[in-house]
């Protein structure tokens, strides 16, 4: 049986000095049957004339600066295989890659995206994490959540419980695959979501497709010293509301437990938000508190905090 036809699809801008170690990862796939696609989101850098000159296979598709939603979704338009693995352009990818995602679709016909373990080099702290999902206390909810079905270290996920884990924080690494035919139906990224776009889209693949995972580690993800704190970079936090925001709305009656872990979520933010407010404008962190308050009645911290503090608040206004 021919193995299926895979694209691998690798938005980039403005990296033409580390694309090329990261392209050569993906080259040397020892999958038989894929190809590369790579969206040149507009870079200032002659990206894209360097890929056609270094990797003359590698189709290199060239649009103006949309972001990384709208570039991975021009990659999958453009691209010519039934099952689609995106992947970051500073990342590495070991050989197996590609051929383990696909073999685990394989092992789980019921599967219509699958993803595994990587591991995490960390260029400011000078760290290195063997294994992503087993290192981080933030992934350890990962192998609570129930399974339908486990194969060795591979295990099968549907229905809610990995939504639910999900709402939490994204446990989803890239690379990771999908059946184009189901990307497309889902409506591919959100292209007003710019900096978790990867978080939503995890999300929206766990409401609506059986997932296979394995612990398999086929990648080593580079964050580098500009990116250490992604969770505070500007505008993070909004699009996190936003994309909590797009979940609420649907879960109100279908799924009361999604509705009121996100309603916690958000309020956690704006809590969060008159934290940082507090020094500057008392007024702006009661605004925060109120927010938290009414997304979260039940958090008797901001609860007190609004009481205790909002009569002095109206009287100085």
């Amino acid at each position: 049986m021919s193995s299926p036809h895979v694209s691998v699809v690798i938005p980039t801008y403005n990296r033409c000095g580390v694309v090329a170690e990261t392209l050569r990862t993906v080259v040397a796939q020892d999958h038989s049957n894929f190809e590369i696609v790579v969206v040149d989101d507009g870079s200032k850098d002659q990206t894209a004339e360097f890929i056609r000159r270094e990797f003359p296979t590698i189709n290199v598709v060239e649009q103006a600066n949309k972001g990384p939603s709208g570039a991975r979704n021009t990659g999958a338009k453009a691209a010519r295989g039934e099952i689609l693995v995106f992947f970051d352009s500073d990342d590495f990818m070991h050989p197996h890659a590609v051929r383990t995602l696909v073999e685990l679709l394989e092992r789980f016909p019921e599967a219509r995206s699958s993803s595994t373990d990587n591991q995490l080099q960390c260029h400011a702290l000078g760290t290195f994490l063997a294994n992503h999902y087993y290192d981080l206390p933030e992934f350890a909810r990962f192998h609570e959540i129930p399974v339908v079905r486990r194969d060795g270290s591979a295990r099968l996920f549907a229905g809610r419980p990995m939504y639910h884990a999900l709402l939490k924080g994204n446990l989803l690494q890239q690379p990771w695959a999908i059946y184009r035919e189901d990307f497309l139906r889902l409506g591919g990224f959100d292209e007003s979501i710019r900096l978790c776009e990867d978080w939503d889209m995890s999300l929206r693949v766990a409401e609506s497709l059986p997932l296979a995972v394995s612990d398999d580690v086929i990648s080593i993800h580079q964050r580098e010293k500009e990116r250490l704190q992604m969770s505070l970079a500007t505008g993070q936090a909004e699009m996190h509301l936003r994309v909590l925001r797009k979940h609420l709305s649907r879960n109100r009656w279908h799924d009361p437990y999604a509705y009121s872990l996100i309603r916690s979520r958000i309020a956690m933010y704006y809590k969060s938000f008159g934290d940082c407010s507090y020094g500057q404008s008392r007024r702006a962190a009661w605004r925060h508190y109120l927010r938290s308050f009414w997304n979260w009645p039940f958090d008797h911290v901001v609860a007190a905090r609004v009481l205790l503090w909002l009569p002095g608040a109206i009287a100085k206004s």
